[in-house]
């Protein structure tokens, strides 16, 4: 019975549900899990929407959905497990369905049953629980647990009271508006003096001659005791209230509850194609008809005038045109449970949106699942011994069955046809059996012979008595037994049989030797290394050998070997190839190396092979196929032999453009610049290379400024000891390394070189301690301490002064500028 597989399963869920009666709510909600389950679908993926339920009671309904489906495939997976294992196949399914679990126990547990009933055990339950102990005595003794009970006489609650749970203390108050009685598997309702039981068995009218007062429903009643509620009761600490079933609602007296109309109250759902029609504690939908000469229009639901327009398309009276229905809409599409209807102009589709499910894959273009032929396409899980059977949404394996004179094997898992001896032949379970050749052929023994059967083959005993390896002829003679022609001798292998008069021998062929009963090749090759020409190898053949010419040579046909020349073979070396005696070998053109496969040759990369151990270009290094070129930057030129760069003097060539007329052309490497120089006031410029009659030179070109003769009155002028403010200007390469210390710029004065005292210093730009300055009598010398690393620009003001005797005193002062252009390169 439907409703009370719904209660058992419900009866251990932890449900929170509104004023939903367990009628109305969960065996509703229940029949709706057990319908999902009918399709194969996932107990999980209900699309959330159970109809006629109210939005309160949805979440604890879909539980109950959920539960009601995964109970339902438990048993239909049991049932499967059961039937399969009564055909005698495999307990096979994919873990990932739904319930393999269970099938698996019935299936095994079946097995077992049968195992025991063929080998004529007990019965007996093994104690494993439900469903295995079920499975396990219906298997064995051949009986359903129903038939079992009927021919043993045992009360069937008596064996496991199929886990009987008692509904009235599960849900108090809830089920029976008065008293609820237990009873085995189910429940029943009973009512107190002065009512009497509904026809839904459950709810109790008070009876018509019974004039009970009651009194206020708080005056001394208990929802246990005597329940005045016509259906639900609960205890509050204020005593007692009533409430109703869905569907009802509670009379002005608090205790009893009449029918809700649905259709009056407008709370009704139904098509707009349907009229609401009001039951007791519910509602129907009935379609609407119209009279003759009328037709329903489902856009205004009205019964109309006939109006012919196409179909999908319905007559508007107002707008009176011809409109699309949205059948989706209104509910008269004919989309299955499973599918979503879309509106179309004139028409409608339904889509699928439910999973077609474990074992079908879904058709787009008629949005049916299709089969999944899981042996067609190798993906069961069939042992060996077993073939493979396609059904709907599934498989199942069968035992294979071998044909007469083949044996399943079991390493492989086919059937492999049974190869016997010579006399037998194969049984049909594939075993090899004599064959009595005494009794299927009549011609195997002479007049004068009795047919003898042995294992494998037979033996003709002559009548008439004739020595060993003689037999009696047609003509009743004693003649010699030609054992190598009938094949009754015992040479093995490669053994040749001699007969001789009453007997023969065994010897070897040519090329083989007699060892341990055996004839065994003789390796002609290694008894003898001069056994081939010295230009050939030997190779040892069954019984003889033969004389190849080695790798490299080639037969002249008269068993001497000449030399192949490989070179003439196209291809065969990729740049040249050089023959010799038996082999050869490849070469490259210059530029080029061979590769590994001592055949192709590779392009040496010149710039990264060189790179490393003196660079092959001065400047930039661009491999090309074969060799390579040399280019130089900007600022540079080729030197004569190709690779190496020389800087471009620019102001000397004239290609350089200072703008100003106060500036000066400075040569940088790879490069110039163009410093401006203005002379501060009281000094103006020099002849470029040294100041006639000054006190300081310096090595290299640059701008001096001197200063002009002062008025004999001018005392600022006078007391100034600065004769000369000078700019030196030096191109640099990058100097990574310094190891010691390098000058920079060499300055000497005249007139003081007899007793010069000079003091230099660096006054500004010195701030990293990369330069110092060193004299000795009347020289002078800025030297570089660190490296200096290009394109960089520096600048160092050295100030230089020569002093008196006593060296408290300046006799004059000297400012040098030097701006140092460092290149990016190292040359």
């Amino acid at each position: 019975m439907k409703y009370f597989v719904c209660v058992i399963l419900l009866l251990s869920l932890n449900v929170e549900l509104s004023l939903g009666d367990l009628n109305d709510v969960l065996i509703k909600c229940c029949h709706e899990g057990l319908d999902w389950s009918i399709d194969d679908n996932r107990c999980d993926r209900h699309p959330g929407y159970v109809a006629n339920v109210s939005m309160e009671d949805q979440s604890s309904c879909l539980s109950i959905v959920e539960l009601c489906c995964i109970k339902d495939v438990l048993v239909k997976r049991c049932a499967k497990g059961k039937e399969n294992a009564l055909e005698g196949m495999m307990c096979a399914i994919r873990d990932s369905e739904q319930g393999s679990e269970q099938y698996k126990e019935c299936c095994i547990c079946c097995q077992l049953g049968l195992l025991a009933r063929s080998q004529g055990l007990s019965c007996r339950s093994p104690n494993y629980g439900a469903p295995c102990d079920n499975m396990f005595l219906e298997c064995c003794t051949g009986q359903v647990l129903a038939d079992i009970y009927n021919a043993t006489g045992t009360d069937q609650s008596d064996v496991d009271v199929v886990n009987d749970r008692d509904e009235c203390a599960l849900f108090p108050g809830q089920i029976c508006s008065h008293r609820c009685v237990n009873t085995p598997g189910s429940f029943r309702c009973e009512c107190r003096g002065g009512y009497t039981l509904n026809q839904d068995g459950r709810t109790c009218q008070e009876s018509k001659d019974d004039d009970t007062d009651y009194g206020n429903v708080n005056d001394g009643y208990s929802c246990e005791e005597n329940s005045p509620c016509e259906q639900r009761c609960a205890n509050t600490d204020l005593g007692v209230k009533c409430n109703c079933y869905e569907g009802y609602k509670l009379r002005s007296d608090g205790r009893s509850c009449e029918d809700v109309d649905e259709c009056a109250e407008g709370s009704f759902k139904c098509a707009p194609t349907q009229e609401c029609v009001n039951t007791l504690g519910r509602y129907t939908c009935h379609t609407t008809k119209c009279q003759t000469g009328y037709v329903y229009n489902p856009i205004n639901r009205r019964c109309e005038e006939s109006y012919d327009c196409d179909r999908g398309f319905g007559f508007n009276s107002v707008t009176r045109q011809c409109e699309d229905i949205n059948e989706c809409g209104l509910g008269i599409d004919t989309c299955r449970v499973g599918e979503r209807c879309d509106n179309t102009i004139g028409s409608y589709s339904c889509r699928r949106f439910r999973h077609c499910g474990t074992g079908y894959t879904l058709d787009e273009a008629t949005q049916r699942c299709l089969d999944h032929d899981e042996c067609l396409l190798g993906t069961h899980n069939c042992g060996r011994g077993y073939d493979c059977v396609n059904v709907q949404g599934s498989f199942k394996c069968e035992v294979k069955q071998c044909a007469e004179g083949s044996r399943f094997n079991t390493a492989t898992g086919e059937c492999d046809r049974v190869q016997c001896a010579r006399g037998l032949r194969p049984d049909r379970i594939g075993n090899c059996i004599d064959i009595n050749e005494c009794n299927e052929y009549t011609t195997v023994c002479n007049k004068y012979q009795q047919c003898i059967n042995t294992i494998g083959s037979y033996q003709c005993r002559s009548l008439i008595n004739c020595g060993n390896g003689y037999e009696t002829n047609e003509n009743g003679r004693c003649t010699d037994i030609d054992e190598c022609s009938t094949g009754v001798h015992r040479c093995a292998g490669e053994q040749q049989c001699i007969n001789r008069q009453g007997s023969y021998f065994c010897q070897c062929p040519r090329g083989y030797r007699f060892i341990n009963n055996l004839c065994e090749d003789v390796d002609e090759c290694a008894y003898s290394a001069a056994i081939c020409p010295l230009q050939s190898k030997c190779q040892n053949t069954p019984g003889s050998y033969v004389c190849t010419c080695k790798d490299g040579l080639e037969s002249d046909g008269r068993g001497g070997c000449n030399d192949v020349d490989e070179c003439t073979t196209r291809n065969i070396c990729h740049h040249k190839c050089i023959n010799n005696f038996g082999s050869y070998f490849c070469t490259c053109n210059r530029g080029y190396q061979l590769s590994v496969d001592q055949r192709t040759c590779e392009d040496i990369d010149e710039c990264n092979q060189f790179a490393g151990r003196g660079r092959v270009c001065g400047g930039r290094c661009v491999n090309t196929p074969g060799s390579f070129t040399c280019d130089c930057p900007d600022g540079w030129k080729k030197a004569r032999d190709g690779r190496a760069c020389e800087d471009i003097d620019e102001c000397s060539d004239g290609t350089a453009y200072c703008p100003s007329r106060d500036s000066t052309c400075v040569n940088t490497r790879g490069g110039y610049k163009c410093p401006l120089v203005q002379c501060p006031e009281g000094f103006v410029k020099t002849i470029p290379g040294g100041q006639q009659n000054s006190e300081l030179i310096a090595e290299e070109d640059g701008v001096v400024c001197g200063r002009v003769t002062c008025d004999p009155l001018d005392t600022v002028c006078l007391g100034n000891k600065t004769k000369t403010i000078s700019w030196q200007y030096l191109a640099l390469p990058t100097l990574e390394f310094v190891t010691n210390p390098i000058t920079l710029l060499n300055i000497k004065t005249i007139g003081y070189s007899i007793y010069p005292n000079l003091d230099l210093r660096i006054i500004a730009g010195n701030e990293d301690q990369k330069f110092d300055t060193v004299v000795e009598g009347d020289k002078a010398a800025l030297r570089l301490l660190k490296p200096l690393i290009g394109p960089s620009e520096h600048r160092v003001t050295l100030q230089l002064e020569n002093q008196d005797f006593s060296r408290t005193i300046v006799i004059s002062r000297h400012i040098t500028h030097v701006l140092m252009y460092v290149s990016e390169y190292r040359t």
